[in-house]
């Protein structure tokens, strides 16, 4: 069943992909992506406040409900706490960041299991990730999203950027010992970002479940497509944990 799950996850994880191309380079980012065909993606953030047996009602952080439909299909994943210390070289990861390509400042980290390493992997757009909605932020700016290879890892100063959000995706090439903040050095298909991930940033990890754990006042991450009936994706916060995606 987990194994079942995962691929449900590696697949509903590549949803996460925009459509278009974008090409930047800078000091901290070069990117050359080209146009994707993916589903377009309605991401749901919040909390349950219900749970049927062919749908799941979410209270937004906004404060607007919404029945988002599950089947046979959807995919769920636990959304545990972890942290820095336990990124090694060679992992794949995922971080939401606010800034231009040239000033990347993560406000969220996701470390990915082997299972759904490569998945969504590019540069491209983004909207309001769980851990600023869920603190009022507002939806205004641009977003993005970048999911590569992170090659290094080393300490670094504070930096300043407003109304902008992304991801980053990659797998740790190389780390360095950090104090305080720490800069990510990302590659992925076409690119390379530099991501500055301050102190206290969530940090997390994936962790394969199953449909069962779905409970009233859970805060949850889905992902839904127009192309299916069901969602894709459920992503769960354990012991009252924010998904910050």
């Amino acid at each position: 069943m987990l194994t079942k799950t995962f691929v449900a996850l590696s697949g509903a994880t590549l949803l996460l992909a925009g459509c278009g191309s974008k090409t930047a380079t800078d000091g901290n980012t070069t990117t050359t992506a080209t146009t994707t065909a993916t589903p377009a993606a309605t991401r749901v953030r919040g909390v349950v406040q219900k749970v049927d047996a062919n749908a799941l009602t979410i209270q937004g952080y906004d404060g607007k409900t919404s029945a988002v439909p599950i089947d046979a299909k959807t995919g769920f994943a636990w959304v545990v706490g972890s942290s820095l210390a336990t990124l090694k070289t060679g992992d794949f990861i995922g971080t939401a960041t606010t800034g231009p390509d040239s000033a990347l400042r993560a406000v969220e980290v996701v470390i990915f299991p082997e299972s759904m390493r490569g998945s969504g992997e590019g540069h491209y757009g983004w909207d309001v990730p769980g851990v600023v909605a869920a603190s009022g932020g507002s939806s205004a700016g641009s977003s993005g999203m970048t999911n590569g290879t992170v090659q290094e890892q080393s300490g670094m100063t504070n930096g300043t950027v407003q109304e902008q959000s992304g991801m980053t995706n990659g797998t740790v090439s190389s780390t360095a010992g950090t104090a305080g903040e720490t800069m990510l050095t990302v590659s992925y298909k076409g690119g390379t970002a530099k991501v500055l991930v301050p102190a206290g940033t969530p940090i997390v990890r994936f962790e394969p479940t199953e449909r069962s754990v779905v409970a009233k006042g859970q805060k949850v991450f889905v992902v839904q497509t127009a192309d299916a009936p069901g969602a894709k994706f459920v992503a769960v916060g354990k012991d009252g944990l924010t998904p910050p995606m």
